[in-house]
């Protein structure tokens, strides 16, 4: 469990660092959320707050896009970083519920979700 930690601690720095060139700032800036302490535990809000800027400050395709975002990844942002990497392989049950994610398994869902979300936040 500490190996999948530590994978979701260096994907919210990656994040903070997407988030601090979209709002030009530093570390803890923005109320704290460009902070990648906050990102592990807050992904989703992390996350949808710097789609929500995007929008905002930009045109009509680009609007499209971030829609199209969030909405495709919606169950992965649902998911807290640590939840989504515990999938091996693309599905699992907690022996109730399975559930499939649309990846070979977790870590290449969330590397694949940080790379279009990087690309949504560049011009």
């Amino acid at each position: 469990m500490a190996e999948i930690g530590a994978k979701a601690q260096g994907y919210a720095i990656d994040v903070e660092h997407i988030m601090s060139k979209v709002f030009e700032c530093n570390r803890f800036d923005v109320g704290g959320i460009v902070n990648s302490d906050y990102i592990r535990r807050n992904w989703q809000s992390a996350i949808t707050a710097t789609c929500t800027y995007v929008y905002a400050n930009t045109n009509s395709t680009k609007r499209k896009e971030v829609e199209r975002f969030l909405d495709e990844k919606s169950l992965y942002l649902n998911m807290s970083l640590e939840e989504l990497l515990s999938f091996d392989e693309s599905t699992k049950s907690d022996g109730i519920i399975e559930i499939t994610i649309g990846y070979e398994n977790g870590e290449k869902a969330v590397a694949e979700l940080l790379k279009e979300f990087n690309a949504l936040c560049s011009d």
